[in-house]
């Protein structure tokens, strides 16, 4: 199921919130230089990194998992965000269309299969953390970081913090997810901890995939194959993720509906 009952009675008046709110943040801030245009995005990104810091301590705390090791896709906020809102080089455009591209993939995947980020089991523990009935913090953090992490497409799509050159972009992206792919697939199956699915997908439809190609040639080479079919999937999706950022960016701008 890519959306359950709960996902839509949480998610949808989410996104009505965050496109209201980016679009107020960008009327407000229209005519302000680049560092101020950034001070929202700046907050989330200091907001996900305090999440993260809390997560890693509290799993040290409470006895470590791998899988708590900051390598998921989603983990890119952790590493891209601050370099995009916090480093003033000649690179920073890039970083900051890479920033705009991690944040947009998630927007998708929270758009089109929110079962796969994170189940409504989290949601009610996430809850029942809050309201002192148990649940968890790890699911607590989980949500929120998802949260914060969909705003920030709003930002980049009402703000339109990101340029673009396509074909400049288009190597920038596959360079950098290729990268990614590169160091954490072969890292995931040597520590045995589920990154971005390189070990198996929690995706049904994807998982009986995986199944069939390991029964098919065996699993080393199966297994071998099924993490090169994910990674193509890693570099395809954000260049999709790519042309929906700027598509809607100009749309906006072209609608009036911000100052471009």
């Amino acid at each position: 199921m890519f959306w359950t009952p709960l996902h839509a009675y949480t998610l949808i008046p989410q996104f009505m919130v965050y496109a209201a709110l980016a679009f107020i943040l960008s009327r407000a801030l229209r005519n302000k230089d680049l560092e101020k245009r950034l001070l929202p995005l700046k907050t989330c990104t200091v907001l996900l990194l305090l999440l993260e810091a809390a997560k890693q301590i509290v799993g040290i705390v409470t006895g470590y998992s791998t899988y708590w090791i900051p390598l998921h896709f989603c983990s890119l906020f952790l590493f891209i965000h601050p370099i995009a809102c916090f480093y003033k080089g000649k690179h920073r455009d890039k970083f900051i269309l890479l920033a705009g591209v991690v944040s947009t993939c998630l927007f998708l995947f929270m758009a089109v299969y929110p079962n796969v980020v994170y189940s409504d089991d989290a949601i009610r523990a996430m809850w029942e953390f809050i309201t002192g009935r148990g649940g968890s913090f790890f699911e607590l953090h989980t949500v929120l970081f998802h949260g914060i992490g969909t705003f920030t497409f709003f930002l980049f799509i009402f703000q339109g913090l990101a340029g673009f050159d396509t074909g400049r972009d288009v190597k920038l992206i596959t360079l950098a997810y290729g990268l990614y792919c590169l160091i954490v697939g072969p890292l995931s199956q040597l520590i045995d901890t589920n990154f971005n699915n390189f070990v198996h997908s929690n995706a049904p439809f994807l998982e009986d995939i995986r199944q069939s190609i390991i029964s098919g040639v065996g699993p080393v080479a199966g297994q071998t194959l099924y993490v090169l079919i994910i990674s193509a999937g890693t570099i395809l999706v954000p260049l999709i993720a790519y042309f929906i950022l700027k598509g809607l960016t100009l749309l906006l701008s072209r609608s009036g509906e911000r100052d471009g």
